[in-house]
């Protein structure tokens, strides 16, 4: 073998990947600031197929330790490289051998590599389905012109599961992107190639990896990064090395305060969006920085909850615009073959409160929802893995990250007003087990979360029935089917509502300074529930206030509109109090985007109820409530950015003028003209029954 295809020493002594672009020094010689040298004795070896060409830009940086590098458990990132262990006859073993005291790491648990415990486990409290084995390219391969070998490519060693299962999101730069049931490569058809003990049948740029077999055959094509460099530049995404965008975050935001950012992320978002592994994971040094990004971004509100940061950035705060330009410098090139870490960081961003609290930039926002969720189709989060032959850890890690894009599709459409992008029946994973339980995440925690998928459930049967354009169609007129379908949906709302009210104590913080307050996503299940049921609410009453209906005599229509406008009373009563009762440390539970639409809502809803009032009395109490919610939230306001939105569009009708901006009859006009003082809300106070 020629020098330049060979390890140099200081590489080989470590066993470790010797990257060479085109000429020395290697790239580890170069972080060390060693000579690189060719200088001592090879023996013969066999030629190995090469996976990753070193003319490929790298996708991450190389931190060393004395001989142990870090490892990031953490997104897809790459933090150190695995060579397989090779003997002195020149014989590769099929588990890859980690560096020494690598082990220990996991506490001496004796973790393999390629399975966990050797059974598909994993050590109690590590979830490592972020782990990303980059694998190098080998010495003794003949390149071809495309950066690629020459020879039948082959997944390296780490891939290639023994026993029940494989890591399906572990395969290094080998992107994974599901072939689906419709494509042109048919899946019955695949099952029929002679796949390898793992799974995998091997081409020269791409491996097809099978994962299940069974009646629905299920497979995933593994590409080289190398096939989507023409793609890639015809589109103008630059490749910037995750080494240049970390040392661009760290300029931003240097290490020990991006611990105390990640530290404020696992303790307020994290409950409530397990999708990044346990507690401890997430590290500035050596996780991906564009998801690093997202993380620092979306706690950015709660820095002031930090004994340190509201010090160290009370002056100084890290640009958000800087921040975002990082992401925006990675997605682009990423999504040509997206992983399980960009899915992550998309997620947060669709999230995150908006920048602007009175602006709401819904057209931006679902444009970054529907990306999200087509990085999920290519990866088949759509799908659920349970009878996958993937480790349990990663089968837990998907559905989960599923469910949590199914629910953010079902809020973000609800909020803006638009159809759902996902459908029952094209997305498999809508609730959790209790088999998909996070590690580290306490049982209190937990049950909040199995109780939110039940709620988005209900929604999902909401904006379907009630709110799709089909639907509006059909029913909007027609009060007898509108009371039809709303009686089951109100009933099962109210019997998901009794537990937490019978059983509060399950869901309240014990701590005597919140006087058993629900705190954390307790609280924000409560917002939620006011938020469908005003939802429910508003679809009964539309047949009853279309500007052109015909008022009917009919003794049935008369009872249910009465019917309609009580139950709108007494949902929109519990919400004002709901608002009346908020809190500054509400600010921890009331952040996801759809809270200011949810606010927002209620004033209008009130707006709506007394501009249609039957007469004088009913419009003064409707005037009444109106002006009592916006003093709440106008006092509220500074502390909880949630509430702008709604009080800026309800005060800007009063600034223009009632009178310039709605058509009201004489009743309503003067109820308006003597709404000045401002009393409590009429109706029934708390939560409806």
């Amino acid at each position: 073998m020629s020098k330049r295809d060979r390890a140099c020493d200081s590489c080989r002594a470590r066993k470790a990947a010797c990257r060479i672009d085109r000429t020395p020094p290697c790239y580890l010689c170069t972080l060390n600031g060693k000579e690189c040298t060719f200088l001592q004795p090879t023996s013969r070896r066999q030629h190995f197929p090469e996976v990753i060409s070193p003319r490929i830009p790298q996708q991450a940086e190389i931190h060393t330790r004395s001989e142990l590098h870090e490892v990031s458990p953490v997104g897809d990132s790459v933090h150190y490289d695995i060579l397989m262990s090779i003997d002195g006859d020149g014989v590769d073993h099929p588990v890859a051998t980690a560096p020494a005291g690598f082990h220990d790491f996991f506490g001496g648990a004796g973790v393999s590599l390629s399975g966990g415990f050797g059974d598909g486990t994993w050590p109690a409290g590590f979830s490592p389905g972020s782990f990303n084995y980059q694998s190098p390219g080998l010495p003794g391969t003949d390149r071809s012109e495309d950066g690629g070998s020459s020879q039948t490519a082959r997944l390296p060693p780490i891939m290639q599961e023994s026993g029940s299962s494989i890591c399906l999101d572990t395969q290094g730069v080998m992107t994974p992107q599901l072939l689906g049931s419709s494509g042109d490569m048919d899946p019955l058809l695949m099952s029929r190639y002679k796949y390898d003990t793992s799974g995998a049948f091997h081409f020269k740029n791409l491996n097809i990896q099978s994962v299940s077999s069974e009646v629905n055959p299920t497979q995933f094509l593994l590409s080289k990064p190398s096939i989507f460099t023409a793609s890639r530049e015809e589109n103008g995404c630059e490749n910037l090395s995750v080494l240049e965008l970390r040392q661009e975050l760290e300029t931003l935001v240097p290490g020990d305060i991006g611990l105390r950012l990640i530290h404020l992320f696992e303790r307020i978002v994290a409950p409530d969006y397990p999708i990044l592994g346990p507690p401890g994971q997430l590290n500035p040094s050596t996780s991906p920085p564009y998801l690093l990004a997202s993380v620092y971004l979306i706690v950015e509100p709660f820095t002031k909850f930090d004994e340190r940061l509201c010090i160290d950035l009370a002056y100084d705060k890290p640009s958000a615009v800087a921040l975002y330009g990082i992401i925006n410098k990675a997605l682009p090139y990423e999504i040509h073959a997206p992983k399980l870490c960009i899915v992550q960081t998309m997620l947060l961003l669709a999230i995150r409160p908006y920048p602007n609290p009175i602006v709401l930039d819904s057209g931006f926002k679902w444009s970054q929802l529907a990306t999200l969720i087509a990085c999920a189709h290519t990866l088949g989060l759509h799908l659920d893995p349970k009878s996958w032959r993937i480790p349990p850890w990663e089968i837990a890690q998907r559905r989960c990250l599923s469910y949590f894009i199914y629910s953010t599709d079902k809020w973000l459409a609800l909020s803006l007003g638009r159809p759902p992008l996902l459908h029952y029946d094209n997305w498999l994973v809508t609730s959790l087990s209790q088999e998909d339980r996070p590690a580290g995440l306490d049982s209190l925690a937990w049950t909040n979360l199995m109780k939110r998928a039940e709620l988005d459930s209900l929604l999902d049967r909401v904006l379907t029935q009630l709110y799709s354009p089909r639907a509006i169609n059909t029913i909007c007129t027609n009060y007898k089917k509108t009371v039809t379908l709303t009686d089951p949906l109100l009933e099962d709302l109210f019997s998901w509502n009794r537990p937490v009210s019978a059983s509060s104590t399950d869901f309240r913080n014990q701590d005597s300074s919140h006087q058993g307050r629900p705190i954390g996503l307790a609280r924000t299940l409560e917002m939620n529930y006011h938020y469908i049921h005003l939802s429910i609410c508003r679809a009964i009453l539309r047949p009853f206030l279309q500007p052109n209906a015909e008022k009917l005599s009919e003794t049935d229509y008369i009872i249910r509109h009465e019917q309609a406008r009580i139950r709108a009373e007494s949902c929109i009563s519990a919400a004002a109090e709901f608002i009346h009762e908020l809190r500054p440390e509400d600010l921890e539970a009331l952040w996801p985007a759809w809270s200011a639409t949810a606010f927002s809502s209620v004033c209008f809803q009130i707006l709506h109820m007394a501009a249609s009032s039957v007469d004088g009395s009913e419009a003064d109490r409707w005037v009444s409530c109106l002006h009592k919610v916006r003093r709440d939230m106008r006092l509220k306001a500074d502390v909880l950015p949630c509430l702008h939105l709604g009080l800026l569009r309800i005060d800007s009708i009063f600034w223009k003028g009632i009178d310039n901006v709605l058509h009201l009859e004489e009743h309503v006009r003067r109820a308006f003209a003597s709404g000045s003082r401002i009393t409590r809300p009429l109706g029934i106070a708390g939560p409806a029954k």
